[in-house]
């Protein structure tokens, strides 16, 4: 399907089953786009791994659309990149690099018993 190849925006989800967290990112990193990606997990080494090995421009651990406030750079990596610069924020100045926003959100024991979790309370870091 043109949905697991073309870069694709809008209320859209796309599910690819894979073995193992190797192969689910070694076919996420083949693919020419790199705007955006998402976990979601509660191991804490799969979340660091997921954020270091990406490609994607903005990285999203437990949260959907990992879409950061405007000083951020919007816009990602590889053919997902936008003109000579990055859309917004202060990595418009700075020409041809490549920065990387991860935002996460944790949930606590007793979120994760919530039938209904409140308001985002996560972190966010650049690397």
């Amino acid at each position: 399907m043109r949905i697991g190849i073309d870069e694709i925006f809008g209320p859209v989800l796309c599910i690819k089953r894979v073995k193992d967290f190797e192969e689910g990112l070694a076919i996420m990193n083949a693919s020419e786009f790199a705007n955006g990606s998402s976990i979601f997990t509660q191991s804490g080494y799969y979340a660091r791994e997921f954020a270091r090995r990406t490609h994607a421009g903005m990285v999203g651990v437990n949260v959907g659309i990992p879409v950061p406030i405007s000083v951020f750079s919007f816009s990602g990596h590889k053919n997902s990149f936008f003109g000579d610069l990055h859309v917004m924020g202060a990595d418009g100045i700075a020409f041809y690099t490549e920065t990387k926003a991860v935002t996460t959100h944790w949930f606590s024991e007793e979120e994760k018993r919530e039938t209904k979790v409140g308001t985002w309370d996560g972190t966010m870091f650049r690397t």
